[in-house]
């Protein structure tokens, strides 16, 4: 599948956060959702997601989702906020709930799947960032894949980065990225304007000819892994998202690998 970013806040009473501060944090992801454009995922950093109970529920008239979707409009026209209402219908059984999203020992955590399209890596970080000042006191932590984050791993904390020296980049690497303030990788987003959407089928291969086949994989980098960059792990021109970072430091903290 396609390349990544993952990020989550570890489940740690230095990183709680009021729900006041996650709605704002949810309204700001709702907005990068519907201004952008996303070739390949969107974001989705939850502090929960929620599965049917199709083992109680599986075998009715109505289907389980039509019930979930009934009570969800009656609880929400009493006055109860989201989270609530899935507090009640987890008591009930209803559904399944997975506290923290996705990872594990998370307080909320997601992952966008960009593949090559680096415009869209660098629209996942920049919502980080921001993000980070709206509940400063929690750490999220993030991973690349591929190349848009140089370091691979690090985690941003009301606007300021960290960088862990490991196996992905020496210790007098992410020295050297954060004294030149380069640790995200320049994009110039006109070379993304009519990206197509990530695909990884492509219909009746097997029939098509020797030289139609090559045509179509070419781009051995189509998955994102590698970059897409023209000089030095940056684009020539376009949009630094470093400069938005309020600092650089040493010393992430190592649990960043269990984002793996």
């Amino acid at each position: 599948m396609g390349r990544r970013i993952i990020y989550r806040i570890e489940d740690r009473r230095s990183n709680r956060f009021t729900d006041e501060q996650w709605d704002e944090v949810e309204r700001l992801q709702h907005w990068y959702n519907s201004e952008f454009s996303w070739s390949t995922g969107r974001l989705a950093l939850k502090r929960y997601v929620v599965f049917p109970n199709t083992e109680d529920f599986g075998n009715r008239e109505i289907p389980v989702w039509d019930l979930i979707a009934k009570r969800h409009r009656l609880l929400l026209a009493d006055g109860l906020t989201e989270r609530e209402i899935v507090s009640l219908m987890e008591r009930d059984k209803l559904i399944i709930v997975k506290w923290g999203g996705y990872y594990d020992n998370s307080l909320a955590s997601g992952f966008t799947r960009v593949a090559d399209n680096e415009w869209n890596a660098y629209l996942v970080c920049d919502f980080l960032l921001k993000a980070s000042t709206l509940i400063p006191n929690a750490t999220i932590s993030l991973a690349d894949e591929g190349k848009f984050i140089k370091t691979r791993l690090l985690e941003l904390r009301n606007a300021a980065a960290a960088l862990p020296g490991d196996v992905y980049c020496s210790f007098n690497q992410a020295e050297e990225l954060r004294r030149t303030g380069r640790v995200f990788s320049v994009v110039d987003a006109e070379k993304y304007k009519r990206h197509p959407s990530f695909g990884n089928i492509i219909p009746e291969f097997s029939k098509l000819k020797a030289s139609e086949r090559k045509e179509l994989v070419r781009n051995w980098n189509w998955l994102g892994y590698e970059g897409n960059f023209e000089v030095d792990g940056d684009d020539k021109k376009g949009f630094d998202l470093n400069a938005k970072v309020r600092s650089f430091e040493l010393g992430g903290d190592r649990s960043l690998k269990r984002l793996e």
